[in-house]
């Protein structure tokens, strides 16, 4: 089990959805989130997680 994931929360008011993350080291977790906030539109907000645990929350500055 990976100790980072993603939670996704989607623009559409939908359930988020938790997604783990292959890597070893917080920086380049937290380098992923913003990623995967930045490149998929369909997400109001990104929470990074460590073993369960709430480490950053990033939302979208416009949703347009």
């Amino acid at each position: 089990m990976s100790k980072f994931s993603l939670r996704l929360h989607h623009l559409a008011d939908l359930d988020p959805i938790d997604e783990p993350l292959d890597v070893l080291e917080l920086a380049e977790a937290r380098e992923l989130a913003r990623v995967r906030l930045l490149l998929t539109r369909d997400y109001s907000r990104v929470e990074l997680h460590r073993c369960g645990e709430a480490l950053e929350v990033l939302e979208r500055d416009s949703l347009a």
